[in-house]
């Protein structure tokens, strides 16, 4: 029980408080309770601050009162100081302004990479289900595919023999591919109901086995609803080693239909074109690896540019090419020289430029050996040590370019675009 005066009128009567409530709240405590018959209030703030208030703007003023209620709000943590406060709250319930500016910008992020992604996907999923339809229906100039349903309807067909067409064969390669690709016959004379065998010849041009696959359409459009192919070498992969020459066979015809079409009637349509365009089937697959190996770098926080490279600099310092840069620590015996074709036995050390780690050493085992000038190492490599005489100890700075470049090596744990060292000891040519 608290014993308290309660001003009022200037007058001072005595009363009794039976009870006392904390009532919290997230810049003060409130405590409630009877005092006589008047129910009073008391907001405590975080700073400590005390104020009593009941029925009209009366305060209690007993020093007891307000001994008893500080007590009863340090038992319950309500006079922490403002910086304790702000502490608790933000590692407990709340974030800070930066941590909240940085989730949300990742979580920008992982948005935007999965739309992108997704496009990608549905681009991807989307050429194989146009193409579906399009040979289904003749869309876009898009010839309709022949099937064994159609056999009984060519073999009853009647050509229209007083509607002459004539069909223009092109074809083209995608940049990219070293490939020569052309028409037997750069045209053909034929009747709606007829049948026709034309061929196409492709030759590789390169010194690679390349894989290629096609695409097609008629124009005008309108006609490939009716421009039917018996056999056709389109959307079939085609697989040509270096300088070999291929013959393509397709074998098609006009559905007799053509003749009533109303819009090929108003168009007058006498001719009709069938052009192909060939692809490399490596290129978009290369295309989207690359990507996804550049988004995943990037949410790793891996590097997805090479980084700059730093010139060495000093007298034993020679340039190879740029990204090579050699400098020789111990000068050989002149007598021996690493030349394309040799084979040379060598100690090697390799490092991280930005971190000096070692990431592979031969020294204290056996020795690495190679045969110079065959890609059976890194460029950077070959490059820098073409030229080394027996004995002599060489420190081959690589940019990423001329190291591993976008791939990095895992089995070595070295980044993508990572600029890379070796020290070199030849020990041995032959």
């Amino acid at each position: 029980m608290l014993a308290g005066s309660l001003l009022r009128n200037n007058l001072q009567l005595p009363v009794r408080c039976v009870r006392l409530r904390l009532l919290h709240s997230h810049s003060r405590t409130i405590v409630s309770g009877r005092v006589g018959d008047l129910r009073c209030y008391t907001s405590i703030s975080n700073c400590g601050k005390v104020t009593f208030t009941g029925i009209g703007g009366c305060r209690m003023l007993n020093s007891l009162v307000n001994q008893q209620i500080r007590s009863l709000s340090q038992s319950m943590g309500v006079n922490e100081s403002l910086e304790e406060r702000r502490q608790r709250l933000a590692s407990t319930k709340y974030l800070t302004f930066e941590s909240r500016a940085k989730k949300r910008m990742k979580d920008g992020i992982r948005i935007s990479v999965s739309i992108i992604l997704l496009m990608v996907g549905i681009s991807m999923a989307s050429v194989p289900l146009y193409k579906v339809f399009c040979s289904a229906t003749g869309y876009g100039g898009t010839t309709k595919k022949h099937n064994e349903e159609d056999n009984a309807r060519v073999r009853d067909m009647q050509p229209v023999e007083w509607r002459p067409i004539t069909v223009q064969f092109s074809g083209t390669v995608n940049p990219g591919l070293d490939w020569s690709f052309v028409p037997v016959q750069k045209s053909v004379s034929i009747v709606p109901g007829e049948t026709c065998l034309a061929f196409f010849t492709a030759k590789n041009n390169s010194s690679r086995v390349i894989t290629g696959i096609s695409t097609y359409n008629v124009t005008p459009f309108e006609a490939g609803a009716y421009f039917n192919k018996i056999q056709c070498f389109c959307f079939d992969e085609q697989t040509l080693n270096p300088g070999e020459e291929l013959d393509m066979p397709v074998f098609f015809y006009i559905d007799p239909e053509f003749v009533y079409d109303s819009t090929l009637i108003n168009l007058n349509c006498a001719d009709v074109a069938l052009h192909y365009t060939f692809f490399d089937t490596e290129e978009p697959k290369k295309m989207f690896v690359e990507f996804a190996r550049d988004v995943k770098a990037y949410l790793k926080g891996d590097r997805t540019e090479p980084p700059p490279f730093d010139i060495p600099e000093g007298e034993n310092i020679v340039k190879v090419n740029d990204g090579v840069y050699k400098e020789i620590i111990r000068k050989g015996y002149d007598k021996d020289f690493i030349y394309p074709g040799c084979t040379a036995v060598v100690h090697v050390t390799g490092t991280i430029a930005d971190t000096g780690k070692i990431f592979w050493s031969t020294r204290g085992g056996t020795p690495f050996q190679y045969t110079a000038g065959t890609g059976s190492v890194i460029d950077g490599w070959d490059d820098g040590c073409m030229g080394m005489s027996e004995g002599e100890i060489t420190k081959i700075h690589l940019a990423s370019t001329k190291a591993y470049g976008k791939l990095g090596n895992r089995s070595w744990d070295i980044p993508r675009h990572t600029n890379i060292d070796f020290e070199i000891e030849v020990m041995a040519i032959r």
